[in-house]
């Protein structure tokens, strides 16, 4: 430990008051702090609340109205290839499965927060062919994923955003340091984007299609 246990504490305490204080803007986006864990962790259940779409060829004949139709080009096809009409409407009662973010606030604030994703039933660690995807837009590089399946240090699915630790301590960000954001960043405001760039942009999607199915989680730019 690096950082003096009762200031690390006492910098644990601020960050989880102000999460709690916070409590209902985080709940109104399906976002539960629990309460079973303590120092140094802090768990937040994150509870997705966007609809399944699927998409299937229509039968031959039928003519669709535009809102149910989604041109998508067919799976592993060289760029502007033809692409096919779909039918695509939505599921209301499937959406992306729940997850549990688990907060490591070990040495806060001199390391940032770390991150790993939890199965809310049973605790274990969620298997990257088993999770969501994350996306994230900038503007140099436009939407790109941003939960990767394999960290070079814990070998754990990461989230590889700014403010999560897994992130700044990658050897190809080290020129990206936490101590750059530190004092601009919270916990709130990472708790903030975990949920954005896993659930608010993101709209999972089932496509179906003669040679097999697809899932697709489709992301939304937004200001």
């Amino acid at each position: 430990m690096r950082v003096d246990p009762q200031v690390n504490r006492t910098k644990f305490d601020r960050e989880l008051g102000r999460l709690i204080d916070q409590r209902s803007i985080l709940e109104a986006r399906g976002i539960f702090i629990l309460s079973s864990t303590g120092f140094p962790y802090v768990d937040v259940l994150i509870v997705p609340r966007h609809s399944l779409q699927v998409a299937m060829p229509p039968p031959p004949g039928m003519q669709l109205p535009p809102e149910m139709q989604l041109p998508l080009p067919p799976p592993n096809s060289p760029a502007g290839a033809m692409t096919m009409m779909l039918v695509a409407f939505e599921v209301p009662s499937l959406a992306v499965r729940a997850f549990k973010g688990r907060f490591d606030l070990t040495d806060y604030d001199l390391r940032a927060p770390s991150l790993d994703f939890r199965d809310p039933w049973t605790d274990a660690l969620l298997p990257y062919g088993t999770m969501f995807r994350a996306v994230e837009f900038e503007e140099q590089r436009k939407a790109h994923v941003v939960l990767l399946d394999d960290h070079p240090i814990t070998h754990k699915p990461f989230l590889c955003h700014r403010g999560i630790r897994e992130y700044h301590e990658h050897p190809q960000h080290s020129g990206d340091d936490w101590m750059l954001y530190r004092q601009t960043l919270s916990l709130f405001s990472i708790v903030m984007s975990l949920w954005r760039v896993t659930v608010d942009i993101n709209h999972p999607q089932l496509v179906v299609q003669p040679n097999g199915i697809q899932v697709l989680f489709n992301a939304e730019e937004k200001t």
